[in-house]
């Protein structure tokens, strides 16, 4: 190949293209002169013909619109005097006319004289401003009526409240009350005195018939006084009404002229600017015709430099053609396509220079390119790849250090990419991990040993970060040395398998805890019954009474514990009742106190008449147990708050109105990665022996059952909050009364008692036989049959639902249904009926004893027998 300045020396000097184009640039720079100077000329004829429109018609024209725009706002303004209901603007609206006033007189004085006597603006004044006086007149004495009505309509709105508060009684003694109430409200909507008098005249005759039937005397005072005077008063509410309607009918007539004067004002001063647009429209001619002759001129510079711009534009562009024909090849050679020429080599100037310059170096750079293209391909396939994985990957080397990553694995570790670096180490790696983090290794399988063979990498573990991230690792070795490692997020699959692990093993627990209390329930019936049979004996000496009732109180407590167990099971049968929180927080203080150490203060902050309907056994021992839990957290001192508050927003209920119970303590506080397990069952922070983690798992299952809502709010060193959410129940009369005594048992009432436990058995039989009852007992379902089909006759069957080996006791119902249709059957259990209403054949209808049962339950329960059975 020839060498290149060989080649360059064949040809003749070049001719400068750069020359061509500086000449075609001055033409058109001087033809741009001529353009501007002729332009600058005509726009000072035109400025100086308009700056005469200006000063001769614009100023007026201006005045008449302003005028104009004036008296439209005072027409705005006016009826706003109207208004009864917004007095708070009439002051500003007072104001803003007599600022529109005074601007109208300013300009109707600045008029030429022709222009005022056209418009007539001194004329309109005047009426407008009398017009103006008496709406404003009118206006007050509207509002001072509007006033006097407005205080009936709020007495009438009391008045309907009042009647909506109180029972049917009152509406029963005054039947004609609530038609006179709904007359008396339509009064401010009537519209026009025929429909006012008409009013008037029902409201009249419907007082008429109170007095004559005499129900104004069974009135209270107060009511009759507010009807004398709604209906007999000098102001009364029809009379309000009668003259705000007239009233109304006279500011109508007042606007509609203020408008028609406003519309006349209108109409001049659109006469009058129509005369000065004729004036302008002249003007305007002779400003054409000035424009027109500049345009004519400025058209003729502008052709002549389109013809010069075209001319030059051509060679440019068969300069830039031959310049993108040189690209092109030059683009299809990178491509690898060598079957193009190298175009304008042929050429004298810069162009030939660059096609010749391009035709030396194409070989060399086509070799360059070809191994361009194959480097490139690779390393981008390489670098999707690695930059597309969701997974984080990381490569080591034989001694364990870090060569290459992906930007997920720095992310996944929760580390920035400035912390890693080629080489590092894989125990700086590790350190450079926040505090907490913990590795889990999954196999036993090695990938490889680094450093001397002392640490094994294995093919699979799982990092778990202090965030609650869990992350797994799967190792594989490298055929040189060193391995890849490929990390995943697991901690959705984790939490998950967590979440089936605790309610399986809550569902155990329940059902664990639901059939120890049904087992407990059942000794409690043998216990409690036995004690308050030997209570009724009179031969018992003071020290065995003092026993007695001493062991009676410890069963009864054996009895709330399974109230609470079932509680926690949320199977507990709650005996809700109107509680008032204020009355019973004070009445635990003591008990409070005394449970509390010396050195803790206890405060009481409670609204009066906060009322829920839950368990008051309950409640107290859920409070109880919140106050007894702050007490251990703050030791020997410190504060405990006991507040009760009700919330109509902003609380976790569903809908209305919630009552919050709060306990606070000043203690330590619980700890961020404690608070979130404080509420599940056997949790405890507590040495061992000194607590059962079942506290507030019980207080919460009592929460919920009772439709509220528990919440915790703890910082370490400011103490602890635990909030109940209950919803709130109005309180009604003779909530809290005691119970009426109830009458004697009949004696000599048959009772057929089905029972598999002999113990419970045995006391029941006693316990009926107590209340005068004749008693037969059977231990199962096919022996109450036998006994019935034999001949027994009962006005009662007494039945355990879960008898054993001996049958069902819904079974037995059923069949008894079928046999003996006429019988009444009661079913008896130490799980709540909520529990067996799950049966597909559970019978809604049947009666329900809960165990333990005592005497006054079945002697309440046999006073419920039909007459007929008696």
């Amino acid at each position: 190949m020839m060498p290149f300045a060989s080649r360059l020396g064949l040809w003749p000097p070049a001719q400068q293209i750069r020359i061509r184009l500086q000449a075609a640039f001055v033409v058109l720079f001087v033809l741009m002169l001529l353009l501007t100077v002729v332009g600058v000329d005509g726009m000072r004829v035109t400025l100086r013909t308009l700056t005469g429109f200006r000063e001769e018609v614009m100023p007026e024209l201006a005045q008449v619109l302003e005028l104009a725009e004036k008296v439209s706002q005072v027409a705005a303004v006016a009826p706003n005097l109207a208004d009864t209901y917004a007095p708070g603007s009439l002051g500003n609206d007072i104001r803003r006319l007599q600022f529109l006033m005074s601007d109208i007189r300013r300009l109707s004085r600045t008029l030429p004289a022709q222009a005022d006597a056209e418009l007539a603006v001194s004329t309109m004044l005047e009426g407008a401003e009398r017009d103006l006086q008496q709406l404003l007149l009118l206006s007050s004495d509207k509002r001072r009526h509007q006033d006097i009505l407005d205080v009936y309509l709020q007495r009438l709105d009391w008045l309907g409240a009042q009647l909506a508060s109180r029972d049917h009684a009152r509406a029963q003694q005054a039947p004609t009350l609530l038609p006179l109430w709904q007359t008396l409200l339509a009064v401010p909507l009537a519209r026009d005195r025929a429909r006012l008098g008409g009013l008037e005249a029902d409201a009249e005759a419907l007082m008429l018939a109170m007095q004559r039937r005499g129900e104004l005397q069974a009135l209270p005072p107060w009511l009759a006084i507010e009807l004398e005077v709604m209906l007999a008063s000098e102001q009364n509410i029809f009379e309000q009404r009668r003259r705000i309607v007239e009233i109304n009918d006279r500011m109508s007539v007042l606007l509609q002229l203020y408008r028609g004067n406003a519309e006349h004002l209108s109409l001049r001063s659109a006469h009058y600017v129509k005369a000065l647009r004729a004036r302008a429209d002249q003007r305007s001619a002779q400003v054409q015709a000035t424009i027109r002759s500049g345009i004519s001129g400025l058209m003729l510079l502008a052709a002549v430099g389109v013809v010069i711009a075209l001319l030059a534009a051509g060679y440019v562009r068969r300069v830039a053609g031959q310049i993108q024909s040189i690209a092109s090849v030059m683009s299809k050679l990178a491509a690898g396509d060598l079957r193009q020429a190298t175009p304008a080599t042929e050429r004298r100037d810069e162009i030939g220079e660059l096609a010749r310059a391009f035709q030396v170096f194409r070989d060399v750079l086509l070799e360059k390119q070809r191994l361009a293209q194959g480097m490139e391909a690779q390393q981008r396939l390489l670098q999707t790849v690695f930059l597309s994985m969701n997974d984080g990957l990381s490569v080591y080397d034989a001694q364990g250090g870090l060569m290459v990553w992906n930007p997920r694995f720095p992310a996944m570790l929760g580390i920035s990419e400035g912390q890693l670096s080629v080489g590092m180490p894989l125990a700086t790696l590790r350190g450079s991990m926040a505090p907490g983090t913990r590795w889990q290794v999954l196999g036993n399988d090695a990938v490889t040993y680094i450093g001397d063979g002392r640490e094994r990498i294995a093919s699979n573990a799982e990092l778990h970060l202090p965030d609650g991230r869990v992350l797994e690792f799967f190792s594989r070795a490298m055929p040189e040395g060193g391995w890849v490692a490929v990390c995943r997020d697991v901690s959705a699959r984790r939490a998950a398998e967590n979440q089936v692990r605790q309610m399986q093993k809550m569902e155990v627990l329940g059902q664990l805890t639901g059939g120890v209390a049904h087992d407990f329930n059942n000794i409690l019936v043998a216990i409690l019954g036995n004690l308050e049979l030997l209570e009724k004996r009179d031969d018992l000496p003071p020290e065995a009474r003092h026993r007695l009732e001493r062991a009676h109180a410890a069963a009864n407590k054996a009895a709330a514990l399974t109230r609470r167990l079932l509680a926690f099971a949320r199977r507990q049968p709650l005996s809700n009742e109107l509680v008032d929180c204020s009355d019973m927080l004070h009445e635990m203080l003591d008990l409070i106190e005394y449970s509390v150490s010396e050195g803790i203060q206890v405060g009481i902050e409670a609204e009066a008449g906060l009322t829920v309907c839950v368990d008051r056994g309950q409640l107290e021992n859920a409070i109880l147990n919140l106050a007894l839990n702050g007490s251990q957290a703050m030791g020997d001192r410190g504060r405990l708050q006991l507040r009760a508050e009700r919330c109509a927003h902003g609380h976790p209920l569903p809908a209305g109105d919630a009552i919050c119970l709060s306990v606070n303590d000043s203690g330590p506080g619980i700890p961020p990665e404690v608070l979130p397990h404080v509420l599940e069952p056997f949790f405890t922070t507590k040495e061992h022996g000194k607590g059962s983690g079942l506290g507030l798992s019980i207080v919460y299952g009592f929460v919920r059952q009772s439709g509220g809502e528990l919440e915790i709010s703890s910082r370490q060193g400011q103490g602890t909050t635990i909030r109940i959410w209950l919803p709130a129940c109005a309180a009604q009369a003779g909530a809290g009364a005691d119970p009426v005594p109830l009458p004697p048992v009949p004696r000599g009432l048959r009772v057929l008692l089905v029972e598999d436990d002999a113990d419970v058995r045995d006391t029941s039989l006693a316990l009926l036989q107590q209340l005068g009852a004749e008693v037969s007992a059977v231990a199962g379902e096919e022996a109450a049959l036998q006994w019935l089909q034999a001949g027994g006759v009962a006005d009662m069957v007494l039945s355990d639902i879960m008898l054993g080996d001996g049958g069902d006791g819904v079974h037995l119902y059923r069949r008894l249904q079928q046999g003996w249709p006429q019988l009444p059957v009661v079913l008896a259990s130490g799980l709540p009926p909520e529990h067996h209403a799950s049966r597909r054949d559970w019978p809604g209808q049947a009666i329900f004893l809960a165990k333990p049962y005592s005497l006054a339950d079945l002697a309440r329960l046999l006073q419920q027998l039909p007459a007929a059975r008696r």
